[in-house]
C-alpha cells in the first residue's frame, strides 16, 4: 500500500508447534516486515520445545522483535520457584514434559520478558499497547469476559491493543479504540485445522490497518512427532485433545477439560483416571 511506513507481523500462542513456526518463517522471508511482535505462549503442549525456542532466538537475531511472555511461560516460571506437583500421565503432564526439555537459560529468558507494554512506538505510527491476555491479567479473555473487555478498552491508554491468548482471530472496536487478536500460530481455533494464524499490521502516522492471515503448515509432520518424542506418555487424554484440535481447528482441549471437571466435580489436577477414560470415549479422543 502507498504511504505505509511500517509493516509489522504479530504472532501469539505457538505452543511448541515448530512446523507452524517454520511456515511463518517462510512467509516473512517472501513478504518482509520491519518488526515482529510476539505476544507469548511460545511453548508447552507439543513436542520438542527447544526447537521452537531456537527458532525464536534465531528470529530475534534476524529481525527487530518485541517479545512478551504469556501464561504458559508464567506456569513454567512458577514451577521453577516452587514445585507445582506436576507429574506424568496427568493434566499437567505436558507442562512437565516442557519443563524437563528446556534449559535454565530458556527460563532466564522467560523471566526477563514483560507481560504488558504500553505506549509502544514504532516509527511515526500511533502508539500500541501489547499484552498476552489482558493488560493487567495475563490469562484475561477479552473474547468471552465482556465486563473485562469493556473495562480494558475504556481504560486503554492508547488507541490500539494487541493481544492473544484466546486462539481466535478477531478484532473489537470499542470507545474509538481497536483490539486486534492475531489468533494462534500453533494451535488455531479457526474450524479449519492445519493452519497457522497471525496478523500483519501496516501503519503510518495516521493509523494502523490490519490483515488477519492463515497459512497451511505441515500438520502430518507435526503430529508424527508426538509419539516419537514421548510427550504422549506425559499428557495422555489432553494430548489427544490437542492433536484433534490441530486437525480440526475446534477446541477439543477445552471440551475435554470442562467435561472432566464437570463429571468429577473436582479441579482439573484432581480428576481421576477413570473419569479421563470416560471423557476420551465420549469425545472420541
Amino acid at each position: 500500500m502507498m504511504g505505509w511506513l511500517m509493516r509489522v507481523a504479530v504472532i501469539s500462542d505457538i505452543h511448541s508447534n515448530f512446523k507452524a513456526f517454520e511456515a511463518f518463517f517462510e512467509y516473512i522471508e517472501e513478504h518482509p516486515v520491519d518488526t515482529i511482535i510476539g505476544l507469548g505462549d511460545y511453548v508447552t503442549d507439543m513436542p520438542y520445545p527447544r526447537r521452537t525456542l531456537d527458532m525464536l532466538y534465531d528470529l530475534m537475531e534476524k529481525y527487530p522483535c518485541i517479545i512478551l511472555r504469556g501464561n504458559r511461560e508464567e506456569y513454567l516460571l512458577n514451577h521453577r520457584k516452587q514445585d507445582q506437583g506436576w507429574h506424568i500421565s496427568s493434566p499437567s503432564g505436558a507442562l512437565l514434559y516442557t519443563y524437563e526439555n528446556i534449559t535454565e537459560q530458556d527460563m532466564d529468558f522467560f523471566e526477563g520478558l514483560p507481560t504488558v507494554m504500553d505506549h509502544v512506538k514504532l516509527g511515526d505510527c500511533p502508539e500500541l499497547t501489547l499484552c498476552h491476555g489482558a493488560p493487567e491479567e495475563v490469562r484475561g479473555n477479552l473474547k468471552y469476559d465482556l465486563a473485562l473487555q469493556d473495562q480494558v478498552m475504556k481504560e486503554l491508554p492508547t488507541q490500539y491493543l494487541l493481544g492473544g491468548h484466546t486462539h481466535h482471530q478477531e478484532t473489537i472496536s470499542l470507545y474509538d479504540k481497536l483490539y486486534i487478536n492475531p489468533g494462534s500460530l500453533g494451535l488455531a481455533i479457526d474450524e479449519k485445522g492445519g493452519h497457522a494464524d497471525f496478523a500483519i499490521l501496516e501503519g503510518n502516522k495516521e493509523g494502523w490497518e490490519y490483515e488477519l492471515l492463515s497459512i497451511p503448515y505441515d500438520l502430518e509432520g507435526m503430529l508424527q512427532t508426538f509419539s516419537e518424542s514421548g510427550v504422549d506418555e506425559y499428557g495422555l487424554v489432553l494430548n489427544r485433545a490437542v492433536k484433534k484440535t490441530m486437525e480440526t481447528g475446534i477446541n477439543w482441549f477445552y471440551f475435554a477439560a470442562m467435561d472432566a471437571m464437570k463429571l468429577s466435580g473436582k479441579p482439573l489436577q484432581q480428576v481421576e483416571e477413570d473419569i479421563w477414560d470416560m471423557v476420551a470415549e465420549k469425545l472420541e479422543l
